[in-house]
């Protein structure tokens, strides 16, 4: 379950000391109060999304949306708006979000860094991840490598979900059976992303 929503949190407030209540014609008893509202997820606020405020006069209790205020108050809850600046931490969860992202592709690189030095240097026990026709995903596991050439042993299973291709990576699926295929070829069906990923024990 994500828990999610919107929260306003108050900014500024300042007294209008020339203004006249509109509801009991008293004068300079209007508080201005400006809020800034965020969305959130978990409660970690994400970022702003409006800012807004009220009037209210201390005499009489009555309370002015900004398009109910006369123009006198409305003039000073525009400038006071301009100048109410909301907290940092607003942004937290837009920071945490840019952090995962950058991270993300950080971790890519690397990744790709590693199956690439592995791709140059095959070893047996290198498990290498690829489509099958179909759209459906398997392995196959080197068994032992020669100057031009490895020998694979394939899975015997195949799955349609490429994020738990790993639950079939079990030592008895491999076939006892094994087959030889050219380096040069294990290369092409990297890079042209038919093998997707290349795991080292």
């Amino acid at each position: 379950m994500i828990i999610y929503g919107a929260r306003a949190v108050h900014l500024k407030s300042a007294q209008s000391k020339n203004t006249i209540c509109p509801s009991c014609n008293t004068q300079g008893s209007s508080v201005i109060s400006i809020y800034r509202k965020h969305a959130h997820i978990f409660w970690i606020p994400l970022f702003p999304i409006s800012k807004n405020g009220i009037s209210q006069c201390q005499h009489c209790r009555k309370v002015l949306e900004p398009k109910e205020m006369p123009e006198p108050i409305k003039r000073e809850y525009v400038n006071l708006k301009n100048d109410a600046k909301g907290p940092v931490w607003q942004f937290v969860g837009s920071g945490i979000i840019a952090a995962l992202i950058s991270w993300g592709f950080y971790a890519n690189a690397e990744d790709k860094k590693k199956e690439s030095a592995y791709l140059q240097s095959p070893q047996t026990g290198d498990i290498y991840s690829y489509k099958v026709e179909g759209g459906h995903y398997s392995t196959f596991k080197i068994m032992s490598v020669t100057q031009d050439s490895i020998f694979i042993s394939p899975n015997q299973y195949e799955i349609n979900k490429i994020g738990r291709v790993y639950t079939i990576d079990k030592p008895e699926n491999y076939s006892e059976i094994m087959y030889g295929m050219s380096r040069i070829k294990i290369k092409e069906m990297y890079e042209s992303g038919e093998v997707y990923g290349i795991d080292r024990q």
